[in-house]
């Protein structure tokens, strides 16, 4: 029971019995003041009546006596008026039959036992007694107005109690409202969403306690950034070069192999870049210069705006040398961009200044190939490109045809409207191998062939149908949910650029009911949370109080320090492939999964890995504390009829 029941019950019966008390109390003065009246009003009778009779009585006129006593008995309220001779057994009386008390509960008689008013008068002439007259009193007309005044004070301690009830309840939730901001606050430390409380309470004591918490909460914080940023340095230390933060010689090799995948290929063109007299620069103007040249070029590389976006792969693999991935449709203006990307390097201020002597060779990828023999070809078309003493040389691969946007765009479009766009689902395992989730792919079925959403996304990102292609997929989902409601996760990703769009929000507000957000978990990319609008933000945060979870996938992927993520009411993150591949023979695979493990179990929320392929993989994630797994290894996705 909370301290505010507890208070509030304490109080009001404390209160109850104070109102309770005063009740009775009432009750019995009325009873004794009623009982007043009475015994008064017989005295009075008994006295007046008893003067009255004296001749009467001396004369024992019996007819004159019964005569008076009627007179008196007819104004009601008596029940008894009886003169007795002294001298004889002769008397004259009227007495009042036995009757119910109309309009009073009997029980209400029972307890409040009124005392009639009773009194006897001597009827006398000087010293003679003649008789004695006895008057008694009804109590049924006090007993119907004191039933009538306790109806009247039950009633006011009835709303008195209500309004003492209801005063202590708003008065206990306004002295004890910070209570409530602090379970808020302890919740959100609990998923590690380090926030304040900016309201002070009014006592003393509590407010001690509010700036408790929120020394906690910075406390926590701090070690959860600390936390945070040494899985990071891992990262970076194992797969990140340490002067451009881009990736090192390892981290392109494991993105390589994990992009020329049939389920991860996504087309693009790759490009090697090398400053081919980095050699000299370093003798004429030191390390130190031409470590501000290598890092002038890395920064324009991650913000150029043709590279700065999801997907895209920079590395710089020792001295002078940086390799590119970049998904693009690979229409006609392909070659454009890579031109104006290069044409834009050349220019920097160092390199102008260094004189530095920058090749290029760009080679666009429209199939898988294996990656020794795509580095290969981009070494020989750079090594022709010095050779030539051209800047920039962009071949083609032999089956490469350029992408007719006409058709594309119409094809997408009869995909929306049509059954070429088709729902594939792959389920996700527990450690004891028991399906809890199915997450639906999207593929697109044109000429025959069925394209895996890496193949024909990029080109909706182009044409901007990113918002048709999320909501289609969400009601192609719905119109199958009531055969699946015994399934209790479905995880459906969605792109950045929808999130970002309110309109599409909106949209799925209203889409969704009570019972779809039981079951649907909507899943972001890392770099889509890294680069999410404030509106976005607030929205996740709005939904997920509303019952609807949240799943992020591709860790390790955005470049961010990993505490961002706290930032997010997150139910799941999936760590990326190239974390997993092989783990079991990298060490360093494995202090990365587990600080992955221990930061998102810091926020209440399961880790997970995709992209597991062979047993020894699962083992040993099973082994560092893994809450579920995924891959082809394990399971492939199936076209979900």
């Amino acid at each position: 029971m909370s301290i505010r029941r507890q208070l509030a019950i304490g109080i009001g019966l404390l209160m109850i019995v104070i109102m309770g008390g005063n009740f009775i109390i009432n009750v019995k003065q009325l009873v004794a003041h009623y009982e007043a009246q009475l015994q008064a009003r017989a005295d009075e009778t008994a006295t007046t009546l008893a003067l009255s009779m004296t001749q009467s009585a001396e004369r024992y006129d019996d007819a004159s006596l019964r005569s008076m006593v009627d007179v008196i008995f007819d104004r009601g309220q008596f029940k008894q008026v009886r003169f007795d001779y002294v001298d004889s057994d002769k008397f004259v009386a009227r007495y009042a039959p036995e009757e119910d008390v109309h309009d009073v509960p009997y029980w209400f008689q029972s307890v409040i036992d009124m005392q009639a008013g009773y009194a006897q008068e001597q009827v006398s002439k000087g010293w003679q007694q003649l008789g004695i007259l006895s008057v008694k009193m009804h109590t049924a007309p006090m007993y119907q107005q004191l039933w009538i005044m306790f109806k009247a004070e039950l009633a006011w301690f009835a709303i008195m109690g209500l309004i003492v009830v209801y005063g202590i309840r708003l008065l206990l939730n306004w002295q004890l409202q910070p209570l409530q901001d602090i379970l808020v606050l302890v919740d959100k430390l609990a998923r590690n969403q380090f926030v304040h409380i900016h309201k002070q309470p009014k006592s003393k004591e509590l407010v001690d306690l509010v700036s408790a918490m929120n020394r906690l909460s910075d406390r926590l914080n701090a070690s959860f950034v600390a936390h945070s940023e040494t899985v990071g340095r891992l990262q970076q230390a194992n797969f990140d070069d340490a002067l451009t933060q881009l990736k090192n010689r390892r981290g392109w090799e494991q993105f390589l192999q994990e992009w020329m995948t049939e389920n991860s290929f996504r087309p693009g063109w790759a490009m090697l870049i090398r400053i081919d007299n980095l050699q000299s620069l370093n003798s004429e103007f030191g390390q130190t210069k031409v470590d501000e040249l290598l890092l002038q070029i890395a920064i324009f590389l991650k913000t150029h705006g043709s590279l700065n976006q999801e997907h895209v792969s920079i590395a710089r693999t020792g001295g002078g040398e940086f390799w590119i991935f970049c998904p693009d449709p690979l229409d006609k203006q392909f070659t454009k961009h890579i031109s104006e990307l290069v044409e834009s390097l050349t220019r920097l201020s160092f390199v102008e200044q260094f004189c530095a002597e920058i090749y290029a060779a760009a080679l666009p990828v429209q199939s898988v190939i294996a990656p020794a023999s795509l580095k290969h070809q981009l070494d020989l078309l750079f090594n022709r490109a010095r050779t030539e003493h051209k800047t920039l040389l962009i071949g083609e691969m032999t089956d490469h045809t350029f992408t007719n946007w006409v058709h594309w765009q119409k094809a997408l479009v009869e995909a929306l409207n049509g059954q070429h766009l088709q729902l594939y689902r792959q389920p996700l395992f527990n450690i004891e191998g028991e399906i809890i989730q199915y997450e639906l792919h999207s593929r697109l079925k044109m000429d025959d062939r069925v394209m895996a959403a890496g193949e024909f996304w990029p080109l909706v990102e182009r044409l901007k149908m990113t918002r048709e292609f999320d909501e289609r997929v969400i009601e192609l989902f719905i119109k199958q949910f009531d055969k699946w409601q015994s399934v209790d996760t479905w995880v459906i990703n969605i792109s950045g650029a929808s999130i970002n769009q309110f309109s599409f929000r909106a949209w799925v507000e209203e889409t969704l009911t009570a019972d779809l957000r039981k079951k649907i978990m909507l899943e972001f990319s890392e770099y889509t949370l890294a680069n999410l609008s404030g509106g976005a933000e607030n929205w996740l945060h709005k939904m997920a109080d509303q019952g609807l979870r949240i799943s992020v996938d591709h860790l390790g992927t955005s470049g961010r320090n990993f505490s961002f993520l706290s930032r997010f009411p997150i139910t799941q993150g999936k760590i990326q492939r190239r974390y997993i591949h092989n783990i079991n023979q990298h060490t360093e695979h494995r202090f990365f999964v587990t600080g992955m493990i221990q930061i998102l179990h810091g926020q209440k929320a399961l880790c997970l890995a995709e992209g597991v392929e062979t047993h020894a993989e699962k083992s040993m994630l099973i082994e560092l504390g893994i809450d579920g797994v995924m891959g082809y290894g394990l399971a492939e996705p199936e076209h979900w009829r």
